[in-house]
């Protein structure tokens, strides 16, 4: 993306903008356990797994929205976007959107902290933990 900036900053951050607003998803987001049988949470089987996944990612801290929003952060700081110039009119929009999509995450992601903190944990079963129980907050 450096060079792509140094070549089309215009085109650039219409791709940027377009794919911060869309959301950077993981991969990991269709993984489930149907392909194991039939979807049944009392066996392990759920099909909601990545759902699940992500409840445990977030409630220890391996990956929250604060990550996104560092990561957020980070790439827009280093290419500059905030105070990139010279850019198409369209760009010029992009580059406000963007700015501010920044600003809503960070927003959102605190109101999320505060939901979590009231939500009580449930125990879920994975099967790719040998059917153990761990501790799910429902996000």
């Amino acid at each position: 993306m450096d060079k792509l900036f140094e070549l089309d900053p215009s085109g650039s951050m219409l791709a940027f903008n377009d794919m911060m607003q869309k959301q950077i998803v993981m991969p990991a987001h269709l993984m489930d356990d149907r392909s194991h049988g039939k979807a049944n949470t009392r066996e392990g089987k759920a099909a909601s797994l990545f759902k699940d996944f992500s409840s445990v990612a977030q409630a220890t801290g391996t990956y929250t929205g604060h990550d996104y929003v560092a990561i957020m952060e980070f790439l827009m700081k280093h290419w500059n976007i905030e105070g990139m110039t010279g850019l198409s009119s369209d760009a010029q929009k992009a580059q406000e959107d963007v700015c501010l999509l920044l600003g809503k995450l960070k927003k959102l992601t605190s109101i999320q902290d505060r939901r979590l903190k009231t939500r009580p944990s449930v125990n879920t079963k994975f099967s790719w933990v040998f059917n153990r129980e761990v501790p799910v907050i429902q996000v």
